[in-house]
């Protein structure tokens, strides 16, 4: 079993630098049962291999994925774990978040929630009544800690000011080849990482590593690096993102050997020149 790198949030929560995406685990919008053995497998497999992050959404799998979930941490130690779950940012009035979180307790069959995101940000629901919930249900203990996802950096602003509790995390979109234009933000590296790293604000990257689809033959720097460190391409990129400081991980593993490669991205450190030279690379 491989450790993990961790850092320290607020001073209040430890975060693995890697964690386990589960998007398409068990559906997607919908739930999907076919590969339900295969999904548990492969959580249970990431946990005894050193992983204890487990990022999931109340919509993954119309709510599925948050069943495989709780099934598939059941013969590990609660209290070891980590779990992220998010409400859907169609549900973002006060009673609706209080609501979302219940049901995402009783689907993961937990007492608690270690981390609860806001999916995405919606004007169609005021900040102050969504942030109302999430106060309540810190102060319940129902999640102990809470963060955002696909936030720009006014709107973190506002978050800063409706509560006390710290964020923890904006979790975007970024990777070594989407800098500053994702599917939901802009100014990722220019704008949103900046300013969470300016306030302590952990920034979780999904799609780490761009669902698989580098192409090689495109980026000869990544090629020449990944024979300089015995490595893959793809721990190459992943290795860039999560030694920024404040940046953590979490892509979707679907089997022991996807698992297995990016826990080894993890330990290994690459010379200062080479990320910069990644840095550079498509900027």
């Amino acid at each position: 079993m491989s450790t993990i790198p961790e850092i320290r949030i607020h001073d209040q929560l430890s975060l693995p630098k890697l964690g386990i995406g589960t998007w398409e685990m068990g559906g997607r919008q919908k739930q999907d049962i076919q590969l339900d053995n295969h999904w548990i497998n492969a959580l249970m497999y990431a946990l005894d291999a050193g992983i204890r992050h487990i990022d999931t959404a109340a919509i993954y799998g119309g709510g599925h994925t948050e069943e495989l979930v709780g099934r598939a941490i059941k013969g590990f130690k609660r209290e070891q774990l980590l779990i992220t779950t998010k409400v859907s940012g169609d549900n973002l009035g006060r009673d609706m978040v209080r609501a979302s979180a219940e049901k995402s307790l009783k689907r993961l069959e937990t007492d608690y929630i270690d981390l609860f995101l806001v999916h995405w940000p919606n004007p169609a629901f005021p900040l102050s009544e969504t942030m109302a919930a999430i106060n309540q249900l810190l102060a319940q203990k129902t999640i102990r800690h809470f963060g955002l996802s696909n936030f720009p950096v006014h709107l973190i602003r506002e978050v800063m000011q409706l509560t006390d509790a710290p964020i923890m995390t904006n979790q975007i979109e970024f990777n070594l080849l989407t800098r500053n234009k994702g599917s939901y933000n802009t100014g990722m590296e220019a704008e949103i990482i900046p300013f969470c790293q300016q306030n302590g604000i952990s920034v979780t990257a999904w799609r780490p590593v761009m669902k698989g689809l580098l192409d090689p033959q495109r980026w000869p720097l990544i090629v020449s690096l990944a024979r300089k460190y015995d490595r893959t391409v793809f721990q190459i990129a992943l290795n860039w993102l999560i030694s920024k400081p404040l940046v953590v991980a979490i892509p979707k593993m679907s089997d022991k050997k996807h698992i297995d490669e990016n826990i080894a991205a993890t330990q290994f450190v690459m010379q200062i020149h080479d990320h910069m030279l990644l840095d550079e690379m498509c900027n």
